[in-house]
């Protein structure tokens, strides 16, 4: 017996479909990151404006309490450089990175000391008028912890965990 083949139409449907879905998706996943996009942009442009610092390295974003947003990078002389930027009202503090830890030091530094399964998040912000790196990640046991580290000393100032 003879099987019956289905219209080259069908396949075609199918192939036009999966290409509007995967177009979606794309699309989609564009416009839900538009913000941090905007927000990194904006915080570049103040960095290279301010700091006049001619390449980025990295970008943060601390989000526990005031919002504070900052860039690493390096000026024209190779001077290594931290811009805070406090994002309520736009001021400024400018960092020397030789003045204190790296983002990596507090990183490894958080590691050591609470075995994360998952480091999540590397942050610069200020609290109570001292600048940190706070360290998110998941412990062993799957809950949620914090790790504050001074970015001057690289003294463990808080530490908050089984969240």
């Amino acid at each position: 017996m003879r099987r019956q083949r289905r219209p080259t139409w069908y396949r075609w449907l199918w192939i036009t479909l999966g290409i509007v879905v995967v177009v979606s998706l794309g699309l989609w996943y564009h416009h839900v990151q538009s913000p941090l996009n905007t927000i990194r942009n904006q915080a570049e442009q103040i960095a290279k404006d301010r700091a006049k610092l001619t390449t980025i390295d990295d970008f943060y974003w601390y989000k526990h309490g005031p919002s504070y947003l900052a860039v690493s990078g390096e000026t024209a002389s190779q001077k290594p450089l931290l811009v805070l930027i406090r994002q309520k009202d736009g001021q400024v503090t400018l960092l020397n990175q030789k003045d204190g830890i790296s983002a990596a030091t507090a990183q490894s530094q958080a590691e050591q000391a609470f075995k994360p399964r998952k480091i999540l998040d590397v942050a610069l912000g200020e609290r109570k008028r001292q600048v940190i790196w706070d360290v998110s990640f998941i412990d062993s046991q799957g809950k949620l912890g914090y790790v504050s580290y001074s970015f001057k000393s690289g003294n463990q100032v808080r530490a908050i965990r089984n969240i």
